[in-house]
């Protein structure tokens, strides 16, 4: 099954490489729309994540929402054979970068920077944006599940201007990284079993604590960075204003958990914004965050 995957990702891969990138992506967008839905273990994931971010929406309503999802996630994966192309020599063209925070500041400051963001939009194109911007960065990734397709993604990101590690036994590297003035890159809006319970959609979720524990601990900035797909392969990135504790009195464990909160109510409002961007093929909750949950799970028509 695995090697079956790989090859039709290879297959995607091929054919996109002999598209331009919009048309690839929207390629890529229609295909995944139609196949993804008959992935019925993902489908049920993706609604019941869904159903507790968005207790309000019908079950149509939910149902077009994971379709656009799976319609998002296939122009992603259309566009990796282009991302070089869009991160590198068409990146004026396809990345719009937004500053809301002193980003010249940071990089004269000699010191690194934590910068975490969410599964949203084509989560790939955010460290060109901090390359462009003189912060190059190196990303924390988690390996997949299915080798042949781990090898694949990280022979494209390889390709890219930044150095991927792989989260196992990461933090080695992160701290070198660090230390040495570098700065670090992770995508954090998954749930974290080894975690502790923040707030998010009025929920609490696993959440790491660990970038704003290294912020603190190296006295660096904790930087959200946000993408947002425009139209085709181009997209916006914003970097925000650093998190810093409400308090910065209070016991480093109170300081932890104000940031990671700050942190969490940012991506619930981008969520919110386009949620037909937020990949969301994780559990973010247990089974049993809702009690009503299991009368809201229905099959996707």
């Amino acid at each position: 099954m695995w090697a079956f995957e790989a090859a039709l990702l290879a297959l995607l891969w091929k054919t996109s490489a002999s598209l331009s990138p919009d048309r690839a992506s929207a390629t890529g967008q229609r295909l995944l729309k139609i196949l993804g839905l008959r992935l019925s273990h993902k489908t049920r994931i993706f609604k019941h994540n869904l159903t507790l971010a968005f207790p309000d929406k019908t079950d149509a309503e939910l149902n077009a929402l994971i379709r656009e999802i799976w319609g998002n996630l296939g122009a992603v994966l259309a566009e990796y054979p282009h991302l070089k192309d869009i991160c590198g020599r068409e990146a004026e063209q396809r990345i719009e970068t937004v500053v809301k925070g002193n980003i010249q500041a940071l990089s004269q400051s000699g010191k690194g920077a934590i910068f975490v963001s969410a599964h949203l939009a084509n989560w790939e194109v955010c460290p060109a944006a901090g390359a462009r911007l003189g912060l190059p960065l190196k990303v924390v990734y988690t390996p997949l599940q299915n080798p042949w397709l781990d090898r694949m993604l990280l022979r494209q990101r390889q390709a890219l201007d930044y150095e991927p590690i792989s989260k196992d036994g990461s933090m080695p590297q992160i701290i070198r990284q660090l230390a040495a003035g570098g700065s670090v890159g992770m995508i954090i809006d998954q749930r974290f079993d080894n975690g502790e319970p923040v707030p998010f959609f009025g929920l609490d979720k696993f959440t790491t604590l660990i970038p704003a524990r290294l912020a603190l601990r190296f006295n660096c900035e904790l930087v959200p960075i946000r993408a947002e797909r425009l139209q085709g392969a181009r997209f916006r990135v914003t970097f925000y204003e650093p998190i810093r504790p409400d308090n910065e009195a209070a016991s480093e464990r109170d300081q932890l958990f104000q940031m990671m909160a700050k942190v969490n109510a940012l991506f619930e409002t981008w969520i919110r914004e386009h949620p037909q961007q937020w990949l969301c093929s994780k559990r973010r909750w247990p089974k049993t965050a809702n009690p009503l949950l299991s009368s809201n799970l229905k099959a996707i028509s």
